[in-house]
């Protein structure tokens, strides 16, 4: 058989397999809840910022959509509309922790500058108190005056 028309054959079998999927639900109702109170799970894990748990009922949900596949509760174009769906949750939950990671980080930077502040300013009202503590120790009175230098005796060439 030439390539086209071994595709042409492909393409018809599948058709005709199809054809006979006509009356099947694109969604079955107990699917479709199943898979809405797990997305509802993600939501709500994510919302708490609980994101291991979001990604792996992310993962469930992908594990349930592709059952119901395999069940035929989910008809092709559903599947690829809900697999779309739940790439655009995947990715704006990817972007949601890193928001999340950045935040934290930001908040953890500016704590650590804050103690640095705080530690600054007690070593230096420590400092100050010392100071103040040495002066009130050793007050600074009037200071005894040198002897002054003079024609007094013993002071001269001659002395000794």
């Amino acid at each position: 058989m030439s390539r086209p028309v071994r595709w042409t054959a492909v393409v018809l079998g599948v058709a005709l397999v199809c054809a006979g999927c006509g009356s099947a639900p694109e969604l079955a109702v107990d699917r479709a809840q199943s898979l809405q109170t797990s997305v509802l799970g993600v939501t709500q894990a994510a919302s708490e910022a609980r994101w291991a748990d979001a990604q792996s009922l992310l993962v469930a949900t992908r594990v349930a959509l592709d059952d119901g596949v395999d069940a035929r509760e989910v008809s092709a174009e559903r599947y690829r509309e809900i697999d779309a769906a739940l790439d655009r949750v995947a990715a704006e939950l990817a972007a949601s922790q890193a928001a999340a990671d950045q935040a934290a980080a930001e908040q953890a930077a500016a704590e650590q500058a804050a103690a640095q502040a705080a530690a600054a300013q007690a070593a230096a009202e420590r400092a100050a108190a010392e100071q103040a503590a040495a002066e009130q120790v050793a007050p600074a009175g009037p200071a005894k005056a040198p002897p002054a230098k003079g024609k007094g005796e013993g002071k001269g060439k001659g002395d000794k």
